[in-house]
Formats: structure tokens, sequence, C-alpha cells
């Protein structure tokens, strides 16, 4: 699988009031079980409900499959994907 930045950027307030609402409901379990799969893998989120936009680390095989993969969530949004091959992590 590849890496991958996607930027989502809403497409309405209500889109990013519907984001966030469903997001709040989930646990972590629930959006392993939704957003993981053989072709791709949600990794991480940065978001803040004030802004138009979230941002998200995916594991995949194509950008067409983190798309299959939120399914209508895709909707949402604007969807800005942009491979990354090169990773430093150097967090602490």
């Amino acid at each position: 699988m590849n890496d991958y930045i996607v930027t989502h950027t809403f497409k309405s307030e209500e889109h990013r009031t519907k984001h966030f609402e469903a997001t709040a409901e989930l646990s972590l379990d629930d959006m392993r079980a939704h957003l993981k799969n053989e072709n791709a893998s949600f990794q991480i989120n940065w978001g803040n409900p004030d802004e138009m936009v979230t941002y998200c680390w995916w594991k995949a095989n194509t950008p067409a499959d983190i798309l299959s993969t939120l399914g209508d969530m895709a909707d949402l949004y604007h969807n800005d994907i942009k491979e990354m091959p090169l990773i430093a992590n150097i967090a602490d």
C-alpha cells in the first residue's frame, strides 16, 4: 500500500456539522471497522470543528480505494488526495 495525505474540504457548513456529529458518535473500534479493508486503511485524522478542512493520513492501493472506503462520506468533501512516498517520522 501507498501513503496518502488527503485534504478534505467541506462542501458546506452543513456538511462540516454532519461530519463532526457522525465522528463524535464513533469509537475508535467503529472507525477501524468502517475505514479499514484490504484496499485502504485510515491511519490518522487532524481536524478542528471550527475549520472547513480536515486532514487524513491513509494507506491505500489507489486514491479510488480511499474514496470507495469512505463511501457516502466522500460526498461531504472536496477530496484532494496526494501520494506521499517520503516519510520521516521524528516524533517523540
